[in-house]
């Protein structure tokens, strides 16, 4: 939790104790990234006129639409998300899906906010590549405190 604080947190949650949805209100945006009940979960603490943005959801008919499919694919991601769209509807909330894709422009931006300390990244571990296995070992135990790097060779 010092970890969480010293970066800047505004809030802290002890994940083992609370239930965030218990804790947190009247927030403006949630941007979900962990599984299980979390998404539906985060509507509780979204004001009216809010929004949701999942990362690991049920992509949504925008999403479809987004990406021109025909009308069977955009029918097939409207039933995918029902449940969270209706949930998220019936408290005055947004459900969206966001896909990630790699894009240079984006990446470039964000290699500059590196390089200029704009945004630090908190680095648990790191491994030499020869290490791979054991540095996803590492994270599959679910207890790592910020990013875990797996260093490539330098020639």
């Amino acid at each position: 939790m010092h970890l969480v604080r010293s970066l800047g947190a505004d809030e802290v949650i002890d994940y083992k104790k609370q239930e965030f949805e218990n804790v947190l209100r009247d927030y403006d945006v949630v941007l979900g990234t962990v599984r299980g009940d979390a998404l539906e979960k985060s509507l509780q603490i979204l004001k009216p006129g809010s929004m949701v943005v999942s990362l690991i959801g049920p992509p949504d008919v925008a999403f479809a639409r987004a990406r021109s499919m025909n009308f069977f694919m955009k029918l097939v991601f409207s039933l995918m998300s029902r449940k969270i769209t209706r949930q998220a509807r019936k408290r005055g909330v947004e459900y969206s899906f966001l896909f990630v894709h790699p894009d240079g422009r984006q990446l470039a931006e964000i290699s500059e906010l590196l390089r200029t300390g704009d945004v630090l990244p908190v680095i648990d571990k790191v491994f030499p590549f020869d290490q791979a296995r054991e540095a996803l070992a590492y994270l599959e135990k679910g207890r790592a405190k910020g990013k875990v790097v797996v260093q490539m060779a330098t020639t």
